[in-house]
C-alpha cells in the first residue's frame, strides 16, 4: 500500500482520505475521517473522505456483505499513521529537534517549549509518499481523540436539507433524456424494430438499437418514454430450458440420520420467505457521457471499478479512459451491484453523441431489477432426554443470490449465508441446494442471512417450547461463545424477557452472529383478533468489535430492523412464469411510518480488543424469527411463512399452553 493512494495533506492542513468503497447509507464516510482524524492528531472536521472516484481511488472490488469497516479501518489507520510519523520526521529536520522530543497537535508538530511547524508547511515542498509499513505503530487507546465518539455523518445535512446530489440531480451541458424498450418478461430479444413513427416524433435525437438494448434518446423524458412505447417490436423469448440444481455441503457430519433417529424428541418444520424486491425510495439513474476519448458515469453504484469495465466493454472503450464518479444512493442495499442503467445509458450517449440520463420507473424498477430470491427451508432436530440438540439436518432451497457463477464456494458465502447455526451440536448435516429461477435474482441486503435465521431460530424457538425450556435459557445451554451469550443476557436484561405481557401480546427472542458481528434482538408485538401484527417495541443489543461511531451503529441497525420488519409483515413479489405482477406501491406495501415500533433501543457494546466488524447488515438479520417467535408467544399462532399476514395467522392460531 503506498501513502499517496490513501493520504494526502493539502496546501491548507486539511487532510484528504481515499478509498475504494461506497457510501450508501452507513455511514462509513463518517467512520473513515474519524479513523484518519484520529492517527493524524486533527479536528474531524479537516478531514475529507474520497470515496470510490476510479479516477482517484485505489482500486476495490465492492461494497458488500457488512465488510467496509473491517477491510478498509486497518488499511486507512495504517496509512494515516505512516503519515504521522512522515511528518514527524520532517519536522524534525525543519525545527532542528530530535524526532522524539516531538508531538502532534491539532495539525501542527512541536515540543514543548513552543516551537511548532504546520501539517501544511511541511507537506509545502513535497507530498507525502511511501511504503505503508504492515507494522506501523498506532497510537495507543489514551490518545483517541475522534474513535469511538458519538458524530452524526457528515452528509447528513446536506441530505435533510435537500443539497444532496443524487444520479438523477447531475446536470452537464446538453444533457439529453432516454428510455428503454423493455422486453415482456426477462431475457427477450428484439429481433425486428420498426421505429420510423418514433423518428418522426418530437424532441426525438436518436433512436438505437444496440445489441440487448432499444431505446430513444430525446430532449425531454416524456419525449422518449413516447418514442419508446411508438417503437414497433417483434421479440424473440427465451426458450425454457430445465436447468441443474447446485449442491453445496455446507457441513455435514457422519451419523447425523442415526443420532436423530436415536433422539428422545424429534421435531420437523418448513418454512418459506417469498422473492422480495429491493424496493429503493429513488428508482435506478444514471448519467453518462460518453465520447470518442473516453466516458464519465455519474451512478449509485456498490462497484465503481466493476461498472467501469461494463460501462467500458459496452460502448468499446479502454477501462482506463472510463471515469465512475459515484453519486448518492437511495437506499440501495444490494440492488446497485447491478451495472444495468448505467450500460443504458452509455449506450445510448455513444449513439447520441451526447451526455444521456436514463431514469428507471417505479415499474420497471419492479419488473425488471434483481429481487431477492426464494426460499424454502427444511429442518429436522433432535433432542435427548435431557432436552440437549444431539443432531441437526438442514436444507435450504433457495436461488442464487449474486451473479458470481456457479462456484460452490460463492454459493456457501452467499445463497448458504448463516445457514450454519451458531450453537454447540454433536451431529448436523446442512445442505445448500440453488434451485433455477425464471426470475432476475441478486445481491440483497445480508443475501440468505435473514431467511436462514429466520428459520434457524424460529425452529430453535420451537424446541424449546416442545421440551418445555425457556427459549433463552434453551438458547444459552447450546452456546458456548461468550460474546454471544453476553449479548443473549444483556438483551433479555434491558428488554425484561419473559416478564407477563398484557393479553395478545409477546415477547419474542432471536439473535445471530454475521461476519463477526455479534447481534440479539427481542421483539414485542401485539396481535389483533383479526390477526394484524402491530410490532410495539424492539430491544436489540450489538457487539461490533472496536467502535469507531456508536451513533451509526445505532442508525444501521436501526434502519436493519424496520426495513426487515416491512419484509416480515408486508413484502411479497408475486410473479407468474417470470413476469412480475406487482409493479406499484398499491401491490406492493412497504412499511411507512405508521408501522414503524414505538421504539428500538439499540445498545452498542463493542469489545474493543476485538477488531471492527460491519453493522450494515447483522441489525437486519433476526428481525423476522424475533418478531415471528413473538407472535407464537402472543397468540399461540407458529407462523412458518412470510409475511405474516392476518390471514396466515388466524390460521395458525391456537390456545398458549
Amino acid at each position: 500500500m503506498k501513502l499517496e493512494e490513501r493520504i494526502r495533506i493539502e496546501p491548507d492542513g486539511s487532510v484528504t482520505a481515499f478509498s475504494g468503497k461506497i457510501e450508501f447509507g452507513q455511514g462509513i464516510r463518517t467512520a473513515f475521517a474519524q479513523l484518519v482524524a484520529n492517527e493524524l492528531d486533527v479536528p474531524v472536521e479537516r478531514v475529507r473522505v474520497v470515496l470510490g472516484d476510479t479516477a482517484q481511488v485505489p482500486f476495490d472490488f465492492g461494497t458488500f456483505g457488512s465488510n467496509s469497516v473491517a477491510q478498509e479501518a486497518p488499511a486507512l489507520r495504517l496509512a494515516a499513521a505512516f503519515a504521522r510519523r512522515s511528518l514527524i520526521r520532517r519536522a524534525s529536520a525543519h525545527l532542528g529537534l530530535p524526532a522524539a522530543r516531538l508531538d502532534t497537535r491539532g495539525g501542527t508538530i512541536g515540543d514543548g517549549d513552543g516551537k511548532r511547524v504546520s501539517y501544511a508547511d511541511l507537506v509545502r515542498d513535497a507530498p507525502l509518499t511511501g511504503a505503508v509499513p504492515d507494522n506501523e505503530p498506532l497510537l495507543p487507546p489514551e490518545r483517541w481523540g475522534s474513535i469511538g465518539k458519538p458524530l452524526s455523518r457528515v452528509e447528513a445535512r446536506d441530505i435533510v436539507t435537500g443539497r444532496a446530489r443524487y444520479s438523477a440531480d447531475v446536470r452537464p451541458a446538453r444533457l439529453a433524456r432516454g428510455a428503454i424498450a423493455r422486453p415482456p418478461a426477462r431475457g427477450g430479444r428484439a429481433t425486428r424494430v420498426d421505429d420510423q413513427a418514433a423518428r418522426a416524433m418530437p424532441g426525438v435525437i436518436a433512436v438505437v438499437h444496440d445489441g440487448d438494448i432499444v431505446g430513444v434518446v430525446a430532449e425531454r423524458e416524456e419525449q422518449a418514454r413516447a418514442a419508446a412505447d411508438a417503437l414497433e417490436i417483434d421479440w424473440e423469448m427465451p426458450k425454457s430450458e430445465p436447468s441443474e440444481t447446485q449442491v453445496v455441503a455446507m457441513r455435514e457430519d457422519a451419523g447425523t440420520d442415526a443420532a436423530l433417529a436415536s433422539a428422545a424428541l424429534t421435531r420437523s418444520a418448513t418454512y418459506t420467505l417469498p422473492s422480495i424486491a429491493s424496493a429503493s425510495i429513488g428508482p435506478s439513474a444514471a448519467v453518462v457521457d460518453v465520447r470518442p476519448d473516453g466516458a464519465t458515469v455519474y451512478a449509485g453504484t456498490h462497484r465503481p471499478f466493476g461498472l467501469r469495465d461494463a460501462v467500458a466493454g459496452s460502448v468499446g472503450l479502454p477501462k482506463e479512459s472510463v471515469r465512475v464518479m459515484p453519486q448518492m444512493s437511495s437506499g440501495t442495499y444490494g440492488r446497485s451491484s447491478a451495472p444495468d442503467v448505467s450500460v443504458e445509458a452509455a449506450v445510448l450517449s455513444k449513439h447520441a453523441r451526447r451526455p444521456v440520463l436514463v431514469q428507471w420507473s417505479r415499474a420497471e424498477e419492479f419488473a425488471y431489477s434483481p429481487s431477492r430470491p426464494e426460499a424454502v427451508l427444511e429442518v429436522t432436530a433432535g433432542l435427548d432426554a435431557s432436552g440437549n440438540m444431539v443432531a441437526w439436518r438442514y436444507d435450504e432451497h433457495t436461488n442464487v443470490h449474486t451473479a458470481a457463477g456457479p462456484d460452490p464456494r460463492v454459493a456457501a458465502m452467499t445463497s448458504g449465508r448463516n445457514a450454519v447455526p451458531p450453537y454447540t451440536i454433536p451431529s448436523a448435516r446442512v445442505v445448500l441446494f440453488v434451485e433455477p429461477t425464471p426470475l432476475r435474482t441478486a445481491n440483497f441486503r445480508s443475501l440468505a442471512a435473514a431467511e436462514n435465521v429466520f428459520a434457524i431460530e424460529s425452529f430453535v424457538d420451537e424446541l424449546a417450547h416442545a421440551s418445555q425450556q425457556d427459549p433463552l435459557a434453551f438458547r444459552l445451554r447450546h452456546s458456548g461463545d461468550p460474546r454471544l451469550r453476553r449479548v443473549m443476557e444483556r438483551v433479555a436484561d434491558v428488554s425484561g424477557y419473559g416478564k407477563k405481557l398484557p393479553a395478545r401480546r409477546g415477547h419474542g427472542f432471536a439473535c445471530t452472529l454475521y461476519h463477526g458481528t455479534y447481534v440479539a434482538q427481542v421483539a414485542e408485538v401485539e396481535v389483533a383478533a383479526s390477526g394484524a401484527v402491530r410490532v410495539l417495541r424492539v430491544w436489540c443489543v450489538v457487539d461490533p468489535g472496536l467502535v469507531i461511531n456508536p451513533d451509526g451503529v445505532r442508525n444501521q441497525v436501526e434502519g436493519g430492523i424496520q426495513q426487515s420488519a416491512s419484509w416480515t409483515l408486508l413484502e411479497e413479489l408475486r410473479h407468474k412464469n417470470g413476469r412480475v405482477a406487482t409493479t406499484s406501491w398499491d401491490t406492493y406495501p412497504i412499511a411507512t411510518f405508521r408501522d414503524a415500533p414505538e421504539s428500538i433501543a439499540v445498545l452498542v457494546e463493542g469489545d474493543s480488543g476485538a477488531p471492527s466488524t460491519g453493522v450494515g447488515e447483522p441489525g437486519a438479520v433476526p428481525t423476522p424469527a424475533a418478531i415471528a417467535n413473538a407472535v407464537f408467544a402472543a397468540c399461540g399462532a407458529r407462523v412458518r411463512d412470510v409475511p405474516l399476514t392476518p390471514q396466515r395467522v388466524r390460521k395458525a392460531a391456537q390456545p398458549v399452553a
